[in-house]
């Protein structure tokens, strides 16, 4: 499925979930989306072992902060940018120096 089928899908979802809250409190409650959005944007993520670690998930959940809008920053993981057309030797290099290349659910990628 394509990004533009799954971002209609979610819009659909999300403007039929706004429509069960009552009319006096949309307000409010597109106020705390836009509110954790912010936030999530703002505040690096926690340490791994940081007792904040669910909260701050919570609250990217809450600000709409997944897919392609979704930090690329995780808790304990960091990202090295290299241009495109270095990327296998970068990761060739990371995975030479001993530390494990992860895919994008946070797993040590297999070598291939």
């Amino acid at each position: 499925m394509n990004t533009a089928a799954r971002l209609t899908g979610l819009g659909a979802v999300f403007t039929g979930l706004l429509a069960f809250v009552p009319e006096q409190y949309a307000f409010y409650v597109a106020m705390l989306i836009f509110a954790c959005s912010a936030v999530s944007a703002a505040i690096p993520p926690p340490a791994a072992h940081s007792r904040w670690v669910v909260a701050y998930q919570i609250i990217t959940m809450i600000g709409l902060n997944i897919g392609w809008a979704e930090n690329h920053a995780k808790p304990s993981v960091s990202g090295v940018r290299v241009p495109l057309a270095d990327k296998p030797a970068a990761k060739q290099a990371v995975a030479s120096s001993g530390i494990p290349v992860l895919n994008k659910k946070g797993k040590p990628e297999t070598p291939t």
